[in-house]
């Protein structure tokens, strides 16, 4: 069989064997056809001597809903080397019709996870500190069931942004995916700061009682407040004791929300021992500015949906916890209008740099963008195997590094060579594919 494409020469990356190894890599039909040493014929030949192969980035955590403006998340990730992506966390997943239609063509592999918040609006709930009567929760899992028929990822809670959500309406919702195979529920958990630790509890709980698979949302940003360490141990803890759960980290030590969310509640201060001069503006006529009482006033009041940067966590627990075995690179991108947070366009060549600092072999740190999402997400992926899906980045292990910051907040990184999703050219050193290369992702288990 003519490959279509050969990568031939790179350093191909095995995140499972825990190996470096020159090694050809052919691909037919969207698949890795070929690994070994030799060159079969191929259509076209990338020279990737003096290169890594790597199994494309997966991303269990990111944000795809602004399904009406252009998308410059998707192709930031892309330039990244990430190839699948999931969606629709912390709450704000969209219902399969609203995306399904507008993201026939996504840039990356892309899924979805329904959102609570979204589920407690199209039942009429706009009221974010209100609890949901009976009826609407009733109705709530209607629309989950059905959700989950059509091929749902799962569901996602943003407990902190809905702070008075009932543990009846949780319970609800959550044992609808007990049994269910390759389903779980992230949570970004009720409690950052001092009481995060409630928080973990809460969610270990429900992973305990309902016996299904449980996310912890970019933990860094909940508890690198000095508990960061001792939520990673609870998490580690319960795991030892038969528990299924999983968390996500990125590579900041300063998050990003909406100023109109529950997390900008009067008391924040306090919580964070932060004060306004630590929160950024990053988007609308304030960008680029450090919040003062005018501008939390104004923002609160007339642009909620204006995205804040703070910058409030202990950068050496977020190193920490990126290193742990356990812990998936995840972006937690999210942007408004174009602009936000660099971590929508830095977040994997910077952890990847951080793991290496930190003494990680290359196979040990990219095994935490890829292999270990793959099996947290239960997807094809993660490992370049005779077999298994095409989806690889070829990078330079000597300048990979990200160039994104908080002035220049989508600048693409250095060192991508290429992109491949599903057997296709989605990246050639920094220029996209006019065509996209990805599809969305349902699960059918």
């Amino acid at each position: 069989m003519r490959l279509d494409t050969l990568i031939e020469g790179g350093a191909l990356i095995d995140p499972v064997a825990g190996t470096e190894l020159v090694m050809n890599v052919g691909i037919a039909t969207g698949r890795v056809a070929y690994v070994g040493a030799d060159a079969p014929d191929a259509a076209r030949v990338i020279d990737a001597r003096g290169l890594c192969v790597s199994p494309g980035f997966i991303d269990t955590h990111m944000h795809d809903e602004e399904l009406d403006e252009p998308d410059p998340i998707q192709n930031s990730l892309l330039l990244q080397g990430v190839t699948t992506a999931i969606a629709g966390n912390c709450g704000t997943g969209p219902l399969i019709d609203e995306y399904a239609p507008r993201r026939r063509t996504p840039w990356l592999k892309l899924a979805y996870q329904t959102g609570h918040t979204v589920l407690r609006r199209t039942v009429g709930i706009d009221d974010i500190y209100r609890p949901a009567t009976a009826a609407e929760t009733g109705r709530m899992r209607d629309l989950l069931r059905a959700e989950l028929a059509r091929g749902s990822f799962g569901l996602s809670f943003g407990l902190e942004y809905a702070p008075n959500t009932s543990p009846q309406e949780i319970d609800a919702l959550a044992s609808l995916l007990t049994g269910l195979p390759e389903r779980w529920v992230s949570v970004h958990i009720r409690y950052d700061g001092p009481r995060c630790l409630d928080g973990i509890r809460e969610v270990i709980d429900i992973a305990r009682r309902f016996k299904l698979r449980l996310q912890v949302s970019h933990i860094g940003s909940m508890t690198a407040f000095g508990y960061c360490m001792e939520a990673v141990r609870m998490i580690e803890g319960a795991k030892a004791d038969g528990v299924d759960m999983t968390f996500d980290c990125y590579p900041y030590d300063a998050f990003c929300t909406f100023i109109g969310s529950a997390v900008f509640d009067p008391g924040f201060e306090q919580r964070w021992n932060k004060g306004l001069v630590d929160l950024e503006v990053a988007t609308g006529k304030y960008k680029g500015t450090r919040m003062t009482p005018e501008s939390y006033t104004d923002l609160r009041a007339n642009d909620p949906m204006a995205l804040i940067i703070a910058h409030v966590m202990n950068d050496s627990e977020i190193r920490q916890c990126l290193a742990h075995p356990s812990c998936a690179i995840a972006s937690d991108g999210i942007l408004h209008g174009g602009e936000g947070h660099p971590r929508a366009a830095g977040t994997f060549p910077r952890a990847l740099r951080i793991l290496r600092e930190a003494g990680l072999s290359w196979p040990e740190a990219i095994r935490h963008a890829t292999s270990l999402p793959a099996r947290m997400a239960w997807l094809d992926g993660g490992r370049l195997v005779e077999g298994a899906p095409a989806d690889i980045v070829v990078f330079d292990p000597a300048s990979l590094r990200d160039r994104a910051t908080f002035a220049d907040q989508l600048a693409p990184p250095e060192g991508i060579a290429w992109v491949i999703v599903d057997g296709m050219v989605a990246v050639d050193h920094g220029t996209i594919s006019p065509k996209p290369a990805g599809r969305l992702l349902f699960k059918t288990a």
